[in-house]
């Protein structure tokens, strides 16, 4: 069964798509100003109902205090990782890996994991990151210290870079 939890943020809601048994998320929404929304654009996906679990209610907690300042970890082991390639799951872990408030750019995540010529494939990869806050892409920025992209766009990408460094 596929189910939904929407959690109310200082930045709006977020919601975590999750497979029930076993408990696997499928997908983290970034934030919508309304709740209706975000209902909506969760139904696009597929059918989902309204559910909740522990972990779940775990990890709302945890991204309602990542939008209050502070520091976030990956719960690795609830993600479900399944139709991704060794070097797309490394480019995660590497994304991952950079600590609240730091940037680093696609070329620099791409040396990490062992390609340094493949920044736009770092790219592509986090523009299919489906979960963002917990896997980090919005610190992720060009060579030149611009924002490029971002899958909630790049206000919302500039508001949580400025959070970070505000509370670090």
């Amino acid at each position: 069964m596929i189910s939904y939890h929407i959690c109310p943020t200082a930045f709006g809601y977020v919601a975590i798509l999750f497979q029930t048994r076993p408990l696997l998320v499928m997908r983290v929404f970034l934030p919508h100003s309304r709740e209706r929304v975000l209902t909506k654009e969760i139904q696009r996906i597929g059918p989902a109902k309204p559910g909740q679990t522990a972990a779940v209610l775990d990890m709302c907690k945890d991204m309602k205090a990542y939008f209050d300042g502070a520091p976030i970890k990956t719960p690795w082991k609830l993600l479900d990782l399944s139709g991704l390639n060794p070097l797309q799951r490394s480019v995660l872990d590497a994304v991952a890996s950079v600590p609240h408030g730091e940037v680093r750019s696609y070329g620099q995540i791409a040396a990490q994991v062992g390609h340094p010529r493949a920044s736009r494939f770092v790219g592509t990869t986090l523009a299919q990151n489906r979960f963002p806050i917990f896997i980090p892409c919005h610190r992720i920025v060009r060579a030149d210290g611009s924002i490029g992209g971002f899958q909630g766009g790049n206000d919302l990408k500039k508001r949580m870079l400025l959070l970070e460094k505000k509370k670090v």
